[in-house]
């Protein structure tokens, strides 16, 4: 229950960071407190169910397919805390049972094994980066600047340390009352010689508890003020404006593309209005994903006539200025399509397209899809009847503006909570990042502002801005500190001109090498499993000779 806490919830919109640093605190020491690797991965099996369903429940919201949605997501998250509190238990109580009192590495091993578990947790198909330790972290004094060295994972790395360092110092001082307790009855029943052995053992394990909260506390003080380091070069080289819509449609209401069109177009109209009242002239408007839920190619009969009030043909033109916007887009294959953001000038015509390339796991797509039994279980069972098919291409817009041209990304929904999507469009040029977000069908805080900590981290990944602009929240502007500069409420139709911070680009550690501190703790935990089979066939061969 703790880690639901420490993540942004409905009580806390950030979550309690500090809880965030002894969250897994109770999980550690009761892994060490079981003697059975299938009794602990039975424990895997309740932490992962219970915290999923706490920190996921708005996922029960998702209309029809709820039971899909909560079910599945709980479901998953069983079966892997399954397997990795049993890798766990290994980690815990290896090496051998003689030399447990006196295991160095105890901590370092921890946080290792729990933040490669966070990075493969959030990478390929089922790739799902909610919940981790690092966001707590990244709430932390300047710790969160550290995402443009390691990416997530070394914030990560940080908050495993921290509760392997608390659950490390349980266990040392619950081992030290537990040998104290044998000295005591050893000294009673008269056998002095035993007794003192015990006590001076104890001492190796209190200094290497305390060693370990002396270090880690001096790494994150070391990191802190690395973090305020990286943070103070950055400064903005100029601003340009841009118009935010947040129509907040309901997402399950049936039949309303015409009238959530239209409210976009309202919406817009005040937004220029402000411009105009302010004196300054938006580089572009942006809008949400699939806003148009038809396929745009330019100016055609079914735009030049909806919605009734003004087409949207004569409302893009009347405005003059880009318009970015969610579209479902056909795919090179027939029948297919792809969940895409659109750039259209100010004449209507459509001027580049980017396909989502992270697709929603079993909601956007589903493998086997095009196997006849496969899409009749989802269409007759769960009642899914399309998917889309992921974009190859990391496809960057160009946007006139009075300086210069303006190269911005377009993740589209959940694609911000990745850290590889959006440094492809960065490494395509992206000098700020614009994205088009739906979160409206979960109807709960909690489900965007958890999206929206998540996303905020790719700022300083890459020391570039990132604007949202989102159908009910969070829409925003962050600025390449992770601080967000100006948002809109949630769940409100709003409307703003946003300013944005133009920034020369910066070569970051992240964009030139991407995720290696995941990598790297994956590859160092793969090390110690393969030392450690080595070491125990060796033993045991040794037993048998």
């Amino acid at each position: 229950m703790l880690l639901p806490l420490a993540l942004p919830n409905e009580w806390f919109d950030l979550g309690v960071a500090g809880v965030g640093l002894v969250a897994l605190v109770p999980a550690f020491v009761a892994l060490w407190r079981t003697a059975r690797t299938r009794r602990a991965a039975a424990l895997g099996a309740l932490f992962g169910a219970v915290s999923t369903a706490i920190a996921n429940y708005w996922l029960a919201f998702f209309g029809d397919f709820s039971v899909w949605t909560i079910g599945g997501t709980v479901l998953a998250y069983t079966v892997f805390n399954y397997v990795l509190f049993a890798v766990l238990h290994t980690a815990i109580h290896r090496p051998a049972s003689a030399e447990v009192t006196h295991d160095l590495w105890r901590p370092a091993r921890i946080a290792l094994l729990w933040t490669a578990y966070e990075f493969v947790k959030s990478v390929g198909f089922l790739g799902y980066p909610w919940g981790l330790v690092a966001y707590p972290v990244a709430e932390i004094g300047y710790l969160a600047q550290l995402a443009e060295l390691t990416g997530t994972w070394g914030l990560s790395f940080l908050g495993a340390l921290a509760n392997a360092v608390a659950a490390d110092w349980v266990i040392r001082n619950g081992t030290r009352v537990a040998t104290s307790g044998a000295a005591e009855q050893t000294e009673r029943s008269g056998t002095q010689q035993l007794a003192e052995p015990l006590h001076k053992m104890l001492a190796a394990p209190t200094r290497i508890a305390y060693g370990w909260i002396a270090t880690s506390a001096a790494l994150f003080l070391v990191l802190g003020l690395l973090g305020r380091s990286l943070v103070a070069r950055i400064e903005p080289t100029g601003s340009y404006h841009v118009a935010v819509v947040q129509q907040n449609v309901d997402s399950w209401f049936p039949g309303r593309f015409s009238d959530a069109l239209d409210t976009a177009q309202i919406l817009t109209d005040r937004a220029m209005a402000q411009a105009h009242e302010l004196g300054v002239e938006p580089v572009a408007v942006l809008w949400s994903e699939t806003v148009l839920r038809r396929p745009y190619f330019g100016p055609d009969e079914f735009y030049a006539t909806e919605p009734a009030r003004e087409p949207f043909v004569d409302f893009v033109r009347r405005t003059g200025v880009p318009l970015v916007t969610g579209a479902a887009m056909p795919a090179s294959t027939p029948g297919d399509g792809h969940n895409s953001a659109i750039l259209i000038d100010p004449d209507a015509r459509l001027v580049t397209t980017y396909a989502k390339q992270q697709l929603v796991p079993f909601a956007e797509a589903i493998p086997l899809w095009r196997l006849a039994p496969v899409r009749l279980f989802f269409r007759e069972v769960i009642g899914l009847h399309g998917t889309w098919l992921p974009g190859e291409d990391p496809t960057v817009f160009t946007i006139p503006a009075p300086d210069a041209p303006i190269i911005a990304g377009a993740p589209i929904c959940f694609e911000d909570s990745f850290g590889w999507v959006t440094r492809q469009l960065a490494a395509n040029g992206a000098e700020v990042m614009f994205n088009l977000t739906n979160n409206s069908w979960s109807r709960q805080r909690s489900a965007q502002l958890q999206h929206y900590v998540a996303a905020r981290l790719r700022t300083i990944e890459l020391r570039m801005p990132l604007v949202r602009g989102t159908n009910s929240g969070v829409s925003a502007v962050i600025d390449a500190r992770g601080v967000t500069t100006a948002s809109l409420p949630m769940f409100e139709s709003a409307t703003t001109v946003f300013e944005v911070p133009r920034y020369p680009r910066y070569r970051t550690i992240y964009l030139r090498a991407g995720d290696w501190f995941g990598w790297g703790a994956l590859l160092g935990v793969a090390a110690w499993l393969v030392t450690l089979i080595y070491r125990e066939r060796k033993q045991r061969t040794r037993q048998y000779l």
